[in-house]
């Protein structure tokens, strides 16, 4: 084998290991989901993404809203390689979903790819209140 077949040979290997474990990390992600979405019952849950996908990473927020519109719970999935893994994030616990939404509430001490993803699933979880209502009335 050549010196170009060999390294074509590394890169695809290396392409398929990368493929392996950025599914091993969905998987993990979507494990810690489905028990955030159990926590509470008839709790909305909802993502958001922020970040850029080249400079400096994305970031996934998840947060979870009671009926009310009070956030109870958050996950947090941020990190340059596929050994990141979902953290806890607690900032918004306790505040209005409007509140994240308007940028009232910003989480302290974050990037801004982080209070992005937050108020992108803030503004999801609106949404679906908003269509439950309309079906309702």
């Amino acid at each position: 084998m050549s010196g170009l077949g060999t390294f074509f040979t590394v890169l695809g290997i290396a392409w398929a290991v990368q493929l392996l474990l950025a599914w091993r990390q969905a998987q993990r992600f979507q494990k810690e989901l489905a028990s955030l979405r159990k926590s509470i019952e008839g709790g909305t849950v909802a993502i958001g993404v922020g970040g850029k996908r080249y400079r400096g990473g994305r970031a996934y927020v998840a947060l979870l809203a009671d009926g009310d519109g009070v956030i109870q719970d958050g996950l947090l999935l941020s990190g340059f390689t596929v050994m990141a893994k979902g953290k806890p994030f607690t900032d918004y616990k306790g505040f209005l979903i409007k509140d994240v939404m308007s940028g009232n509430r910003v989480a302290t001490n974050r990037k801004a790819k982080i209070t992005d993803a937050a108020r992108m699933a803030a503004e999801h979880i609106q949404a679906f209140f908003d269509r439950k209502e309309s079906k309702d009335s």
